[in-house]
């Protein structure tokens, strides 16, 4: 004797409409991430990158800018921060290249009075826009 199967067409429609509201619910969950996260606001600011060295001066250190990846930052834009403290010394900060611009080859000098002898001391260009550093140095100084 031969069975007969009989399909049941009821049942496909409920398993369409599940897969689909599992389908829209990772959708709304992909773009609420996005929103949140702020990659669908554009882009917004981005903090340059750069590299800084140092020489020694008779009187200290001589922190220079290496390289940088934009040339339009406008040195008001930026801080020099010595173990998180700004050098506000302006006597003792060069802006090479363009007036009122951050380029390579800029500089500052600052003496052994400056540093915190025997120690790391942590010398850093920040970025005013984001609050964050373009670039950070470690000089050990002797006691």
């Amino acid at each position: 004797m031969k069975k007969m199967w009989k399909l049941n067409n009821k049942a496909v429609s409920p398993v369409i409409a599940t897969i689909l509201m599992v389908a829209i619910t990772v959708v709304l969950a992909a773009v609420l991430y996005v929103m949140v996260m702020g990659f669908g606001s554009g882009g917004g600011d981005e903090t340059p990158s750069g590299s800084l060295t140092y020489t020694t001066t008779a009187t200290g250190y001589r922190i220079s800018i290496a390289s940088i990846s934009e040339n339009d930052i406008s040195n008001t834009s930026v801080v020099w921060l010595i173990n998180g403290v700004e050098f506000d010394d302006d006597t003792n900060i060069t802006w090479a290249g363009s007036t009122g611009y951050v380029t390579a080859g800029s500089y500052i000098d600052v003496t052994t009075d400056d540093l915190d002898a025997g120690t790391i001391n942590t010398i850093a260009l920040l970025y005013l826009e984001t609050n964050n550093n373009i670039a950070s140095l470690n000089i050990n100084v002797p006691a």
